[in-house]
Order: structure tokens, then sequence, then C-alpha cells
């Protein structure tokens, strides 16, 4: 399995934890991770798991706490283009979530409880390629929150011993 972060700042921790882990950096937002994705499908057909940091819509979820994607779609798209894409791959004993996938913070929620920037880009190419794909994320705000109220260290904590504590082969 590869896991894929938006930023090394989201996988220094589990790559000093676990360095028996295939950890690779895909970018932020759509277009990066896109094109990070495509990179490894060319030679790569091993599963792909996204993680990294969101925004909560829902306020039932709170900061720290780490959720499984089970549904992305790119917030940006005007109806009728827009589409959802399911996980193929869900980490069991999560809460379970659908996500936006977000050029920009505070979209609109549309059914979705978080957001974040990369993940409709991964399950598009996986699903597309036939490979399995999933995602967690660990909440670092609330959707329309200031910078300065996030909680960037206790998300990345609870997602690091979270994703470090995974057994794998059950995934």
């Amino acid at each position: 399995m590869i896991i894929l972060f938006p930023t090394e700042l989201e996988a220094a921790r589990l790559r000093e934890r676990r360095p028996d882990l295939d950890i690779r950096i895909c970018g932020i937002g759509a277009v990066e991770t896109a094109a990070e994705v495509a990179r490894i499908l060319r030679t790569e057909r091993e599963p792909l798991l996204l993680c990294g940091i969101a925004g909560a819509y829902d306020h039932n979820l709170k900061k720290g706490d780490v959720v499984a994607i089970t549904e992305e779609r790119f917030a940006y798209l005007s109806t009728g283009y827009d589409r959802s894409y399911l996980a193929s791959m869900v980490v069991e004993g999560l809460p379970m979530v659908r996500s936006n996938t977000v050029s920009h913070c505070s979209q609109e929620a549309n059914g979705a409880e978080i957001e974040n920037m990369e993940g409709a880009a991964l399950f598009a190419l996986a699903q597309a390629e036939g490979v399995r794909c999933g995602e967690i994320r660990a909440i670092s705000n609330y959707v329309g929150e200031e910078r300065s109220e996030w909680d960037i260290p206790l998300a990345l904590e609870r997602l690091t011993e979270t994703i470090a504590n995974l057994n794998f082969d059950e995934i």
C-alpha cells in the first residue's frame, strides 16, 4: 500500500514512527494530487491511501477526530457537472463521512460532513484505473473558522497514531 499525504508536515511524524511504510507526498490541491497519482499509476498498481487534515462542516465532529471518507465530490463544479466518487477501500472502525474536495476553504457543504483539497482527484484517477483507494482525515478546524483557531498539532498527532496502529492487511 502507498500512503499519500499532501504535505511533508502531515507525513513527518509517521515517517519517524513507521519507516517501514511507503509514504509519499502528493502535493496540495486536486491538480498536484492528480499529477502525482498519474505518475504512480504509470508503474505501480498498489492500493492508495490518502491521509491528511480536513475542515469539518459538522460540529458533531471534534477537532482531532479521525474519520474515513466514503464519498468525495468536487464541490466547485456546477450542478449537472458535479460527480461523486466512492471509496473502494474504507478503514473500518472510524466514523464514516462524505467529503467535498474544494479549491478554497468554506464552500457550501451540500451534504458533506468535511472538506479537503485532494480527495476527489485521487478517487477519480484510481477509479478510472481500477486501483483500490481510500482516505482518512483528521479534523483540524471547522469550516469558516479563522486559521488561528485551527488545531493542526492535535489533528496530526491523532492522525499519526491512527495510521501507525492500522493493520494494513485488513484494509
